[in-house]
Order: structure tokens, then C-alpha cells, then sequence
């Protein structure tokens, strides 16, 4: 994967996206907590698909790829992927950074697209707090999962200390946030999950849940200041502090982000 070449021809969008892509791969000197925070999501999610010379090759699906980082990583390990989104300027964006492996990009809604293939693995990261009819997509996801196969949900976490959003089930009739769906950034977010709302919404689409669990302490994402210690303190300690925090029984409360993995049977 190669860095992104700026261009001032580019959508605010585009740019926007670009400025998040940099500060979190490609210079750590903007913004380390972002930094160590993205990378700590990318090491949960690349534990979750496992490298191939040792669990074998998986098909996978990234759902929002975006700047489609996880998706052109996890082809560069040598995982089959395919990269969505809705956004055809993102692709183009992702595109631009490709180097090798087998990835294909698919500009399209996760609903409503038609995809011929079947995969092991599907990540659904930080889009589901964007839709106010998860259901379809959980079912859509289903659909597209082999026998077996798992997802990966991980949306931000309603039980955490700094939310100040409603549970998905307080917004009420969701009609009236339909005009809010799709935002690319955090700045759509209306509301958060409980991790119960969230998995009786996989297990009414007959999914089996796998894991339901709670990652990124304010050690790892910087909150409650904690984002001065990053300049100061290795991320191997930082981890280690995260880990620690993450077995207390105050833990959902403590975690950034809610993360469910559920197989189809």
C-alpha cells in the first residue's frame, strides 16, 4: 500500500478523508493518539481474519471500506477481498494507494448491491450506527455469508463513560432520521448501541453470536486526556494499560467501542 498523493481537484469529501488517512497511516507526528488508536483497531480486526499461511486463505468482505486501508492490508497478507462502498470517489481514493494482492473494488450500497460472491468474512465496521434499519443489513450481510461464515459488527459503545447519545431503541419511530443515514463521519452519528440492542438484532436474523465485547479504553483512544500520555508512553505499555482496564468489571464502561462477531449456521 502506497501513500496518498494529494490533489486539489478532489471533493471536500475527498479531502476530508484524506486528512484522516494521513494521521492515521502515514505520519504519526499529527496526531499520535489517533495514530496508536487506529493501529489498535487494525490489529483486532487483522487478529480476527488470521493470516493465511496459518488459517488458510479467507474470501472477505469489507463493508464502507472508505480510504479502504483494512481492505488493501488484508489483500497485501494474502486474503481474497472485496472493498464496497457507496462512495465511488472513496474507491478511487483506495484505489490510488494500491500496490499488490487479490482485491476487487465495488462501488454500491451493502443493501441493495448484488454480489455473485459467497464470503468467510464479513467487516461491518463503524457503518451500523449509520443506518436507522440495521435489521436490513444485518440480513443483506447473511445473505452473503457462506456456511459458517462470520461478521464482524463494531460500532461505537452506548454504555461508555463519555456517551451522551441515545441507545438505538430511545430514538424512537426511526422514520424521522432516514434524512441522516450514509454520513461519512463520526459527525452522524444520532445514536449508540448497547451491546444487547445489537445482538438481538443478529440473533432475530437467526445468526449465532461468536463474541460480544468491548475494545479502546481511553488508554488507547486518548479521552479523559489521556492523549498527553501518547507523546510520553510506548504503545506496547499503552496496550498493556488498555488490557488491564478492559478486565475490570467496569469495563463497558471504560470501552470506546462495542464489538460483536456473529456466524451464519
Amino acid at each position: 500500500m502506497k501513500a496518498p498523493v494529494f490533489d486539489v481537484n478532489w471533493s471536500e469529501e475527498t479531502k476530508a478523508l484524506y486528512r484522516h488517512d494521513v494521521q492515521e497511516i502515514w505520519d504519526a507526528s499529527i496526531n499520535k493518539h489517533i495514530w496508536n488508536q487506529y493501529h489498535n483497531q487494525l490489529r483486532v480486526y487483522f487478529d480476527l481474519a488470521g493470516i493465511p499461511k496459518l488459517v488458510g486463505e479467507k474470501k472477505i468482505l469489507d463493508v464502507g471500506c472508505a480510504q479502504g486501508t483494512l481492505a488493501l492490508l488484508l489483500a497485501e497478507m494474502g486474503h481474497d477481498v472485496v472493498a464496497l462502498d457507496l462512495r465511488p470517489h472513496f474507491l478511487e481514493y483506495a484505489q490510488s494507494r494500491y500496490t499488490h494482492g487479490q482485491i476487487r473494488f465495488v462501488a454500491g450500497n451493502a443493501i441493495e448491491s448484488e454480489l455473485d460472491d459467497r464470503f468467510d468474512l464479513i467487516f461491518a465496521n463503524q457503518i451500523v450506527e449509520h443506518l436507522v434499519y440495521p435489521e436490513q443489513l444485518v440480513t443483506r450481510l447473511k445473505g452473503l455469508l457462506s456456511s459458517g461464515g462470520k461478521v464482524v459488527l463494531t460500532t461505537p459503545n452506548w454504555h461508555y463513560v463519555r456517551n451522551n447519545l441515545p441507545s438505538f431503541e430511545d430514538i424512537g419511530d426511526p422514520r424521522q432520521f432516514e434524512h441522516l443515514q450514509y454520513t461519512a463521519d463520526a459527525d452522524g452519528h444520532f445514536f449508540a448501541y448497547k451491546a444487547s440492542e445489537l445482538e438481538q438484532i443478529l440473533l432475530g436474523a437467526d445468526f449465532e453470536i461468536i463474541e460480544s465485547s468491548f475494545f479502546e479504553s481511553p488508554f488507547i483512544s486518548g479521552h479523559l486526556k489521556l492523549r498527553y500520555l501518547h507523546s510520553l508512553v510506548p504503545l506496547s505499555m499503552l496496550r498493556s494499560l488498555d488490557r488491564l482496564a478492559l478486565t475490570l468489571p467496569v469495563a463497558r464502561y471504560l470501552a470506546h467501542q462495542l464489538l460483536i462477531v456473529a456466524k451464519r449456521p
